[in-house]
Parts: structure tokens; C-alpha cells; sequence
């Protein structure tokens, strides 16, 4: 593989993945003498850093826009920025100076020459943002010391520098405990200092990952300075000197999916275990971490969350990772839900206790008792994302709260608590040795909710995080979406239409699928396309976690206090942003069993007045529906998202969308003076109902 397709697949991530990941995701079409950790290893455009302790590989270009009036020839692109952007303001009647074709003999030669010829206009736009630092405002450092609104920053509101909060680009940050600092592109002086910059709405929710990419660039350059500089210093080693200066070994702690597959090109190299089973048992002693022979034995008793010891002598203490006074530990394979579509990745079964000792697993509901609304794979979803986090989650009418920390759930309600355990679903050696050898692929008891849909582009759909799919115009797909969006709204005309691709989003609403049929004797749930209108600035935090009422659903709260969903684009259309370009969500939505609502609802009411069996959902008239209000955001997937606007002018200075003037009022004609009468005594007119009616105005 060229190192111009290894830089496309970096960008089409938002410039920068990790290193393991990135192996995975190109690795293996490469031939043993092309391998991916060659390319990545040895390239300039590729630094590989550290962040929050794991190797991420950035995508780094020495190309620049080019600034000059008249340029005879540069390095640089000549290329319009507002064009780089999406659409550029100027390029109408005023006129542009600059160019707005990739594809010029001179843009494409600098493209050529610099390995980024493969880059579409995006993925070229994610590249020079965070590498040509004219472009975006750089983080107020003032701003982030002090104390007050604005910090330590002397200009304050008048500041062009980015006031957001600089641990929060680093990950090091809560997001606002205890935290005074900016942690949204889109609060008011952040989101004027990048507008100012001439960045579009459409480019502000992905500032995050651009400005976390270009704060790890700068501190690989510092230390790449620093290590220079210490070693121009050492200009002779002694014997006492050299232990210190090799670098250490990592140790090995993760299995290889390489290899457990068949073979890793590494060998001996490779900086994971290599193992024929996804799990490896080891005990520590003198010489270090030695493989215990009855692996398999004790992996089938720790899959049990009743044991706290493994069988046989000595037992191994699951609690305490202990075989008689020796340190004991496990390696696996990664979680499969961070590599869902790998063989013989890890999957995690989440179990809580109850009073009398049983082991109840997440969403199931077991001995006659309410289901959770939160599954094992949400759970390890969440468990990967923070492992020190709190989940928050319901049973029946019970609101319970599980800390990833403690290992606790506890009843919000009774402040009851009970034990939680993580275990592994057991895979033998001869289930490992099925998986290897099938053609169909992995036996994986999760695969049918795990199983994406066949119409998504499986190439540019990441592991964690959210991909926007924008579909054709001649496609069945972007066809169907026109068609049901243009029910009820005409007058308006389609941008663009994309497709959203999360993959985490996707495995839970699957999951939710399938406990709503099970709870409904076997039979399969209602489900809807359904419209949703919010303000543009809560798209990206929808694409990526789903939907949050208190949020998103603050417009109304006449059925229930949930998330609002409307059969007719109309009804949503008035919850968009009311100027300029507007967008609204086509929602996958499990309704299920729906009543009438109301708006003391804080979840579904019970079907039979009891406390284990309630609807799934709240409607506006349960005989023709047209407005749906869900309580569980595990019942939703945002699918599409639509970008339109009215059909009026557009300004050509401001790019927003201005209506047209009104029409002037045409002067009544004149009128033929009436023939004279003689005046009549008046009598004031009886009001009737009639005349009543007429004054009332419907809102």
C-alpha cells in the first residue's frame, strides 16, 4: 500500500487514529515486504504520540494554502479557503482572487509530489486545518489561567485567540467539574472567534478532535526538541551511561489478533502476546510472568460470576488476582466492542447480585423480575470509553445508579447496593479452533444485534465515534428519504442528505430491538421513521451519543418529559434553527406498545396498574398518531440527517438565506361617489353568535 492511500485512510478518521487501529484497518491488504508499521514508522508524515497513554499516528503535511496575490510558483496550494471549507462566499458576482479547482495543473502537481493526490476536498480540509496554522485562531493561553469569565486574558470579549478550556484539548479535564473554562466550540466567544475565522457551523463540531490533533503535533515537536538537544549534549557514553539510554522493552500485555488468526508477519517482534486462545492465565516469579498450564480451566471457572476461586491446586483468588502468595494475571484479546468485526475478540457479560446470592445479567429478566433498560454491550461500551464512570440507568419504576470505579449499583431510591461483576463469555479451544477454520467467519452468540446494515460503507465506519455518509442523489436510499421528507414540506430545497454511521449507537438500539421482542411474547415491535427538529449546534453530541431530552426536547413537554418525534417533516421544521441553513434528523424509532400522553409523564405509564409491565411509548392520539414521545434513548437511532433551506435568495455577502421584499400593496381603485339618500336614524346592530365567532383567532 502507497503511503498516499495510508494518509487517506488517516484523514477520511479526522486525522488521526491510533496506531493499532490504523494496523487493523489497513494492515491486512499489505504484503509482508509493505507493512503498514514500516510506512508509519519510518515516514515523516506520520509522528506517532502519546495520548492518554496510547500510540496515535497523526497525519502531517508540509503543504500550505498559498497567501500571495499573484504567485509565480510555490510549494503551496492555490486554493481558495472559504472553497477548502465547503462553499465559498465570494465566488457569486463579487468575484474570487483565489482558485477553487483542486484538479489545476499546479494544484495537482503540489498534491502529487506531497502523496495527498488521493484526498477528496474533505479529507484534504481535516489535513491543512490542523497542520497550516493560519488558518484557525490559536487557544488563549491567558485565557486558561486566572481566575473570572476571562481568565487571565487582558483583551477579554475583544480577544481573537480561542478561549476554550486547553486541559480539555489535552483529555486531561472533567468538562466542566469544577472547571470555569469554555468546553464547547459552540458557547458564544468561541464560536464568534471561529465564524470570524470564516469557518462554517458545519465545520465547528468537528474543532475538537482537529484542535486535539494540532495540541499533540506541538508537543511531539517539543519533544522531539528536547531528546535533540539531550542527546547533542551526550557526546561520549560510558559503560554506566548506556543502561539508561536503551529504550525499555513495553511488556507485553494484549494478545495479537494477528496471530491468533493464523500468523503475524512480526514474529518474534511483535509487541503483543502471541496465543491460540483469546485469553492467556499467567503467574509472576523470579524470572519474571510464566504461562500456567490449566489456562483454559480457569478461564470456564473466572466466565462464572459465583466463583471468587478457580478449581483445582492451588486455586487461583479471582478477587484478588492471587495463587497463594503469587501475583496471577490475565491477557486477552481486546473487547468486542472495540473490534465488533474481528474473530475471537473478548466479549464482556455485565452481572449484578441479588438478595439471595442469584447472578442476575444486565436486560435480562430473570425470576420474574423487570429488565434493565441498559445491556452488557452499552455497558462495556461505556466501561471503554471511562472506566471510572457512573452509569445511571432504570428497572421497572427503580432508578439505579452502577460505579465502574467500586464495582457498586446502587438504588437511587432506598440507597440499597449490590455487587457488580465483569466476566468473559467462555470460548474453548475448540471454539476458538471453529472460528478459525470457518468460512463463515466468526461464531459470535452476540452476531445477529452486532451485524451492521448492508448498505453502510463498511470502510469509513470507525470503531468508536460516528462517520456522516453523504448519499447520492440518484440512489434509492437518498430517494426515499426526499420522498417521505417532501409529505408535508414543500416550498424548501435539499442540501444534502447523510447517512450516519455509529456503529456503538447501532449495537444498542439492535440490543433494545431485541428485549422489546422478547418482552412482547416473541413477536416484532412497531418501529418508525420519524422527523426530528433541533437547533444545528446539538447535531454532532446527537450523532454521537444519541439523544438527551433535557437537551434536545426543552420545546416541549405536553405528552411527557422524553424526546419528540413527529411522523410529518412540517412538525419538526419549526424547532430548526430559523435562519439560514436548517437541518433535521430521520430517526429509527422502536415505539412499540404506545398511550396517550401526558405531560406529568416522566417514563410510560403501566399497562395493567401494576409496577412490571408499562408501554414503550407516549403518543398525541393513539388512533392516528402523529406525534411519538420516547423515554429511553436506547429506542432511537439517529439515521439521517437532512440539510435544507427555504427557496429564497441567497445573499452573496453574508451567506445566509435572506427572504424576498414584500410585495407592495396595491392601491385600492377609486370609487364612483354614491347617489344621494336621505339619512336614516341608525340603530347599533344585535351582536350574534356569528359575529362573536368571527373575532376569535386559533393559534
Amino acid at each position: 500500500m502507497a503511503e498516499s492511500a495510508v494518509i487517506k485512510v488517516i484523514c477520511a478518521n479526522n486525522g488521526a487514529m491510533e496506531y493499532e487501529d490504523l494496523v487493523l484497518d489497513i494492515g491486512l491488504n499489505l504484503s509482508s515486504e509493505d507493512g503498514a508499521s514500516n510506512i508509519v514508522r519510518n515516514g515523516d508524515n506520520f509522528p506517532v504520540v502519546n495520548v492518554n497513554g496510547k500510540e496515535q499516528v497523526i497525519a502531517k503535511t508540509k503543504v500550505r494554502l498559498c497567501k500571495a496575490r499573484d504567485c509565480d510558483g510555490c510549494n503551496n496550494l492555490h486554493l481558495c479557503k472559504f472553497f477548502l471549507y465547503g462553499v465559498c462566499k465570494y465566488r457569486g458576482r463579487q468575484g474570487c482572487r483565489f482558485g477553487h479547482n483542486l484538479r489545476t495543473e499546479h494544484n495537482a502537481q503540489v498534491l502529487r509530489d506531497n502523496n495527498l493526490h488521493e484526498l477528496d476536498r474533505r479529507e484534504l480540509c481535516t489535513l491543512l486545518l490542523q497542520n497550516d496554522n493560519t488558518l484557525l485562531p490559536p487557544v488563549c493561553f491567558s485565557y486558561n489561567k486566572g481566575t473570572g469569565e476571562f481568565g487571565s486574558c487582558p483583551d477579554q470579549q475583544s480577544c481573537r485567540r480561542l478561549h476554550i478550556c486547553e486541559r480539555y484539548l489535552r483529555g486531561t479535564c472533567r468538562s466542566g467539574v469544577d472547571c470555569p473554562r469554555s468546553h464547547d466550540f459552540f458557547e458564544p466567544h468561541p464560536l464568534k472567534t471561529l465564524q470570524e475565522r470564516g469557518i462554517p457551523n458545519e465545520l465547528i463540531g468537528s474543532m475538537f478532535s482537529v484542535y486535539q490533533n494540532i495540541q499533540a503535533l506541538k508537543n511531539n515537536s517539543s519533544n522531539t526538541c528536547v531528546n535533540h538537544q539531550t542527546q547533542g549534549a551526550k557526546t561520549s557514553k560510558t559503560p554506566a551511561d548506556t543502561p539508561a539510554d536503551t529504550p525499555r522493552t513495553p511488556e507485553k500485555t494484549e494478545i495479537c489478533m494477528y496471530y491468533i488468526r493464523g500468523t503475524c508477519r512480526h514474529g518474534d517482534r511483535c509487541w503483543k502476546v502471541h496465543s491460540k486462545l483469546p485469553y492467556l492465565w499467567q503467574v509472576r516469579d523470579e524470572k519474571g510472568w510464566s504461562d500456567i498450564a490449566n489456562s483454559e480451566e480457569i478461564e470456564r471457572d473466572f466466565c462464572d460470576p459465583a466463583n471468587v476461586y478457580s478449581g483445582g491446586s492451588p486455586p487461583v483468588h479471582f478477587d484478588t488476582m492471587t495463587r497463594g502468595s503469587a501475583q496471577v494475571r490475565r491477557i486477552s484479546t481486546v473487547s468486542s466492542v472495540v473490534q465488533p468485526t474481528f474473530i475471537l475478540t473478548t466479549e464482556w457479560a455485565w452481572y449484578w447480585q441479588d438478595e439471595y446470592g442469584n447472578w442476575i445479567q444486565y436486560a435480562s429478566s430473570t425470576g420474574g423480575r423487570s429488565a434493565s433498560t441498559i445491556c452488557s454491550a452499552e455497558l462495556e461500551q461505556r466501561y471503554q470509553q471511562d472506566s471510572s464512570a457512573l452509569v445511571e440507568f432504570r428497572a421497572g419504576s427503580q432508578t439505579y445508579e452502577l460505579s465502574f470505579k467500586d464495582m457498586i449499583q446502587k438504588n437511587k431510591q432506598y440507597n440499597t447496593k449490590k455487587v457488580v461483576r465483569r466476566r468473559p463469555v467462555f470460548v474453548s479451544s475448540v471454539d476458538a479452533q471453529t472460528v478459525r477454520t470457518s468460512k463463515k467467519g466468526p461464531v459470535n452468540r452476540a452476531a445477529n444485534f452486532k451485524a451492521l446494515p448492508g448498505h453502510w460503507d463498511k470502510s469509513v465506519t470507525p470503531d468508536t465515534g460516528y462517520k456522516k455518509v453523504p448519499l447520492e442523489r440518484s440512489t434509492t436510499e437518498f430517494k426515499e428519504i426526499l420522498a417521505l421528507f417532501r409529505k408535508s414540506m414543500l416550498g424548501f430545497s435539499i442540501r444534502q442528505i447523510e447517512r450516519i454511521q455509529n456503529k456503538a449507537l447501532w449495537e444498542v438500539f439492535q440490543w433494545q430491538r431485541d428485549l422489546m421482542r422478547k418482552n412482547n411474547g416473541g413477536k416484532n415491535v412497531t418501529e418508525k421513521l420519524l422527523f426530528h427538529g433541533t437547533d444545528s449546534k446539538h447535531n454532532d453530541a446527537i450523532c454521537l451519543q444519541n439523544f438527551d431530552w433535557r437537551i434536545c426536547g426543552t420545546h416541549g413537554t405536553a405528552y411527557g418529559k422524553g424526546s419528540y418525534f413527529a411522523r410529518d417533516a412540517k412538525y419538526s421544521h419549526s424547532y430548526t434553527s430559523s435562519v439560514g441553513m436548517r437541518t433535521m434528523f430521520v430517526c429509527r424509532v422502536l415505539v412499540g406498545n404506545y398511550t396517550k400522553g401526558n405531560s406529568s409523564y416522566l417514563r410510560p405509564p403501566s399497562k395493567d396498574g401494576g409496577d412490571t409491565i408499562f408501554y414503550d411509548s407516549c403518543v398525541d392520539d393513539v388512533y392516528d398518531p402523529s406525534i411519538f414521545v420516547v423515554f429511553e434513548k436506547h429506542q432511537i437511532y439517529p439515521e439521517y440527517l437532512i440539510q435544507y433551506y427555504d427557496d429564497v435568495p441567497v445573499s452573496p455577502v453574508h451567506n445566509y438565506y435572506v427572504p424576498p421584499p414584500p410585495r407592495p400593496t396595491p392601491r385600492p381603485k377609486p370609487q364612483p361617489a354614491p347617489a344621494y339618500s336621505p339619512p336614516i336614524a341608525s340603530v347599533p346592530p344585535r351582536s350574534t353568535a356569528s359575529d362573536s365567532d368571527s373575532l376569535c383567532v386559533i393559534s
